[in-house]
């Protein structure tokens, strides 16, 4: 088997309506057309990579908004790290906040990754990475 590429992400939410609000307004995603299945969901998309977002309060979900970047989560790769951060913090959401509070950034700006990163929670307590398309300087 060679894998070519990734195709989506799928996340469970307990309210879709928040959560579509988080990817369209925060993260930038465009909804997109779903199939009819049998349950309550939403189709969001940025270029060629989805996020299916689908109501399940059942799931076990993380207890608290706290940042924890050696868990599970996701990456998306940002043109302009800076113009991110600018809207992340017109939103609200900073450094300085206390470890968990829903808005609170985790930068890693010298770590051992070639990028600079930061971490942020969506509203269910997924962990979010966001990395810049521009390579460190040495």
């Amino acid at each position: 088997m060679k894998v070519t590429s990734f195709d989506h992400v799928s996340l469970p939410v307990t309210d879709l309506d928040r959560s579509v609000a988080f990817y369209r307004d925060v993260m930038g995603l465009q909804r997109i057309a779903r199939p009819p299945f049998n349950n309550t969901g939403a189709w969001m998309a940025s270029g060629t990579l989805e996020i299916h977002l689908t109501v399940n309060p059942q799931v076990h979900f993380r207890p608290a908004p706290l940042v924890d970047t050696a868990e599970i989560h996701f990456a998306a790769r940002v043109a302009d790290f800076k113009a991110t951060v600018r809207h992340l913090e017109s939103l609200g959401y900073t450094a300085d906040r206390p470890d968990g509070d829903s808005k609170r950034l985790v930068f890693r700006l010298e770590g051992p990754a070639p990028y600079l990163q930061l971490y942020l929670v969506d509203p269910d307590n997924h962990v979010i990475e966001i990395n810049d398309a521009a390579l460190k300087s040495p």
